[in-house]
C-alpha cells in the first residue's frame, strides 16, 4: 500500500502554524512571479532506470528498492525565483519518482546540503523570510541598504531563538556551486525506517552519490557560462552516455535522533550502496512531470516515516503549492 499526503498526519505544526499560513509566509517573503515557486522554481525531468545492488533485500520488503525500476527525477535550482543564477550558492535539488506502469510508487527528495536548517517547520519559514529581507530585489539602492540593515537585526534575533539553524547557516554560506547536476551529492535529511518481513525497523537517511565524483564550480570558468547552464549541461552531458548516481542508506546507531533534521548524523555511520540510477535523457514528459508534486513522504509498503515533524509538514505545504501552478 502506498502512503500519500493525504494520508500524513502534521498538516499542523506544535505552535499551531497551518499549512496554508505556511505557504502565504513563504509566497510573502518570496513576492512570486508567474513562473516562480515557494522553492525549486526552475528544474527539468529526465528519464532514469534504478537498479537495485540487493544489499538492502533482507532489510526491507519494498519492490521498487529491490527490483529493477523505471524511475524519474528532477534536478533543480532551490531557489523560488525561476530565473535564479546557477552560477552563485544555493540550494540543488534532486527528488526522484519510482514509477509502476507509468504512475508514482515512491519518491525521495534530496539537496545538496548534509542537514535541515532548521529542526522545526516554524523555524524554517523565519529563516526564509531573514534571507528574504536580507536580499531585497525591489526599490532603488537606499531603499535596498535600509532593508538589509534591518534584516541583521532580524537574523540576530532569528538565531537566538532558533540557534540549530546556526550549523544550517554556516553550511550554506560555505558551500560553493556545483559545476553540474551530475557532480553533486543530495542527502535526504530526514529519517525514515526499512521495514523486513518480520517487522523489524531499521531507522536511515539516505543520500544520491554522483559516480562522477564531487566537482564544485571554478568561478573563473562560472563567469564564461550562463545564469541558467545547469540544464543545458547536463543535456549535453548526456548525449554522451547516461549520467550515474548511487543510492546509499545511512543506518542509524543509538543516540542518533530520527527527529530532527538539523542534527548530521556521523559520518562513519554504516552505509549500504541500495542501488545505482543512471540517468539516460530529459523526459519527454517533461512539462507534465514538472506540475507534479515530488512528495518525500510518498513512501510504499517496506518504508515508513519518521516522527520528524519537518518531514510530516512538508507534503501539506507542496500541495498548495501544486494548486497554484495547476491554477495559472
Amino acid at each position: 500500500m502506498t502512503t500519500s499526503a493525504n494520508d500524513t498526519p502534521g498538516a499542523v505544526t506544535a505552535d499551531g502554524m497551518t499549512a496554508q499560513q505556511a505557504f502565504d509566509r513563504l509566497e510573502s517573503a518570496g513576492r512570486p512571479r508567474p513562473d516562480d515557486r515557494a522553492l525549486h522554481a526552475r528544474g527539468a525531468v529526465y528519464e532514469a532506470r534504478f537498479v537495485p545492488t540487493g544489499h538492502i533485500a533482507r532489510l526491507t520488503t519494498a519492490a521498487h528498492l529491490t527490483a529493477e525500476t523505471e524511475t524519474v527525477i528532477r534536478f533543480s535550482n532551490g531557489s523560488p525565483k525561476f530565473d535564479a543564477d546557477d552560477r552563485a550558492k544555493g540550494v540543488r535539488g534532486m527528488a526522484v519518482k519510482f514509477l509502476s506502469e507509468g504512475r508514482a510508487v515512491a519518491d525521495l527528495v534530496a539537496a545538496n546540503f548534509r542537514v535541515f536548517p532548521s529542526s522545526t517547520p516554524e523555524g524554517f519559514i523565519e529563516l526564509v523570510e531573514a534571507m528574504s529581507a536580507a536580499n531585497p530585489d525591489e526599490g532603488d539602492f537606499a531603499h535596498r541598504a535600509k532593508s538589509k540593515i534591518a534584516a541583521v537585526g532580524k537574523f540576530a534575533g532569528m538565531l537566538a531563538h532558533r540557534p540549530e539553524s546556526r550549523a544550517g547557516l554556516k553550511a550554506f554560506v560555505a558551500r560553493q556551486p556545483p559545476a553540474s547536476f551530475a557532480t553533486c551529492r543530495y542527502d535526504g535529511l530526514h529519517a525514515f525506517f526499512l521495514v523486513d518481513a518480520e517487522g523489524t525497523r531499521r531507522a536511515f537517511r539516505y543520500r544520491l552519490a554522483p559516480q562522477l565524483g564531487e566537482l564544485d564550480l571554478d568561478s573563473g570558468h562560472g563567469s564564461t557560462l550562463a545564469p541558467n547552464f545547469l540544464i543545458g549541461e547536463l543535456d549535453a552531458r548526456l548525449q554522451a552516455g547516461p549520467v550515474s548516481f548511487t543510492l546509499l542508506f545511512q543506518f542509524a546507531e543509538t543516540g542518533d535522533p530520527t527527529n530532527d533534521p538539523s542534527v548530521a548524523w556521523p559520518e562513519h555511520r554504516p552505509l549500504l550502496p541500495a542501488g545505482y540510477f543512471h540517468v539516460s535523457r530529459r523526459s519527454p514528459r517533461d512539462a507534465e512531470w514538472e506540475r507534479q508534486v515530488f512528495d518525500p513522504t510518498r513512501v510504499a509498503s517496506g518504508v515508513e516515516l519518521s516522527d520528524d515533524p519537518v518531514l510530516r509538514f512538508r507534503p501539506h505545504v507542496y500541495s498548495l503549492s501544486a494548486a497554484r501552478r495547476l491554477t495559472r
